[in-house]
């Protein structure tokens, strides 16, 4: 912006400035939020899974566990889950086409059994607590079988067994396949996306509106051809302001933190916040 001698704005409209500064600010702000809304978007696509909610409420499932290649595989009946000895584990496990799957008894949780949610394989109708007990079973045909524990099902003693015939890639992973989160993770992760996207563009829309406005106790001046001459200083649009670019910083560093600890127990811990005390 120009002045004349006497001060005069040689641009008229004061109230229509914006700086370079700030529509760097902006441009920052929105590709900030569309980074995280595509973030957002990736995090509903992996928590999709592929079981349909049957692992909702269940409290030590975390992801398939890839066992195929082998000729036998074990899942403990009663391991400690949801809120007691009420868990298969590993509740969910990959295996190949002709693999025997064996569920052994640990004792705990009093008794357990093993039924097919379609009815393709049950370890009895009786509820079995003596440890080492064990049922097998041999899957001969692709698919997922999911199974309960029909005394404990309400509390979320459930399992399943995926058959395929694909190349696992050794165990203990996904074998390529997205990894179920917990429920609710997905609802989580938007809303915190939405909510970083707010704070960061409540300020630059604040400070929009505010270089919008005139200085207080300034009247607008009509300036015509008799008092425009010509200018006697260049007043610079990119000045270093120390205040804004320290603020900047940090509400970044807050986003950062804030980012941090979300990321840790929700993507690494798969459990909320804990204060103790």
């Amino acid at each position: 912006m120009s002045t004349d001698v006497d001060g005069v704005s040689t641009d008229g409209d004061v109230d229509r400035q914006v700086t370079r500064r700030t529509a760097l600010r902006s441009a920052a702000g929105l590709a900030g939020g569309a980074a995280l809304a595509g973030g957002a978007g990736a995090a509903t696509a992996q928590s999709g899974g592929e079981f349909g909610g049957w692992f909702d409420g269940v409290s030590n499932f975390d992801g398939v566990v890839d066992q195929t290649g082998q000729d036998e595989v074990t899942v403990e009946v009663g391991v400690q889950a949801n809120g007691g000895a009420f868990g298969f584990g590993p509740p969910a496990v990959r295996v190949s086409p002709g693999t025997t799957v064996v569920w052994e008894w640990t004792g705990a949780g009093g008794g357990h059994n093993v039924v097919a949610e379609d009815g393709s394989f049950s370890s009895g109708e009786d509820y079995v607590s003596e440890a080492g007990y064990t049922y097998e079973y041999t899957f001969e045909s692709e698919g997922t079988y999911r199974y309960i524990c029909v005394p404990h099902e309400t509390l979320g003693m459930k399992g399943a067994v995926v058959v395929s015939a694909g190349d696992g890639g050794g165990g203990g992973g996904g074998g390529g396949e997205p990894v179920t989160r917990p429920p609710g993770t997905t609802t989580g992760l938007a809303v915190f996306a939405a909510v970083l996207f707010g704070a960061l563009a409540s300020p630059i829309l604040v400070g929009w509106r505010i270089n919008r406005r005139l200085p207080v106790g300034t009247e607008p001046q009509q300036v015509t051809e008799s008092t425009v001459e010509a200018p006697t200083e260049e007043v610079g649009h990119d000045e270093f302001d120390p205040t804004g670019t320290l603020s900047m910083v940090l509400v970044y560093l807050g986003i950062l933190v804030v980012m941090w600890v979300f990321m840790y127990f929700v993507e690494f811990l798969n459990n909320g916040p804990t204060v103790i005390g």
